[in-house]
């Protein structure tokens, strides 16, 4: 019963209604961990994770921050971000989510598994086998699916990997997900 509560108040609170209860497939919260114990005044509760129906995807919960030095930011700072000079707004999703899904306006799409062969994107120059971004100024605003996706926090890592500077990456954990439930403005995906 309670975790049929706290499904459907998850659901209010993000001002969802469901026509279906969520699948009773547990799916990965964090670090291969399906579910974690919590000790409460009535005694233990496992906390478990199922895939609801407006989770894009099962993915699992990432860190607030993906790598140190890198700035967590929320949607009023990606919105004050858009257009502005030295800043560039990274879909770090597959090409066929932004195709298929849309995306955050003035943002390009730079999937996760390319960034660390296109480095020049963000400024830097190829040196030898590698990167110099030692005279960057642009700061990267990464995004992916949503919280529970892993593609953003990989394509930070290997930016920072490949010699960027993580004092200049903002990561945008509730990505595009967060971003549609505040019914904020989305654009056709154009690659």
């Amino acid at each position: 019963m309670k975790k049929l509560l706290s499904i459907a108040t998850a659901a209010v609170f993000a001002g969802t209604t469901f026509t279906a209860i969520a699948s009773d497939e547990h799916i990965q919260l964090w670090d291969k961990m399906n579910a974690y114990t919590v000790e409460l005044e009535d005694g233990p509760m496992e906390i478990t994770r199922v895939k609801t129906p407006p989770a894009l995807i099962k993915g699992y919960l990432q860190p607030v921050v993906p790598a140190e030095g890198v700035t967590p930011v929320g949607e009023i700072d990606v919105i004050e971000a858009i257009g502005k000079e030295n800043n560039m707004i990274v879909d770090m999703r597959m090409k066929d989510h932004v195709l298929q899904l849309g995306t955050i306006p003035g943002s390009i799409n730079i999937p996760y598994t390319e960034v660390a062969m296109n480095m020049d994107q963000f400024g830097c120059e190829k040196k030898g086998e590698g990167w110099s971004c030692a005279d960057v100024t642009t700061k990267i605003y990464a995004f992916c699916n949503s919280s529970t996706c892993p593609q953003s926090p990989s394509g930070i890592r290997a930016m920072i990997r490949e010699g960027y500077p993580a004092e200049l990456i903002y990561y945008y954990r509730g990505g595009y997900q967060d971003w549609t439930i505040h019914g904020l403005t989305t654009v056709e995906g154009e690659l």
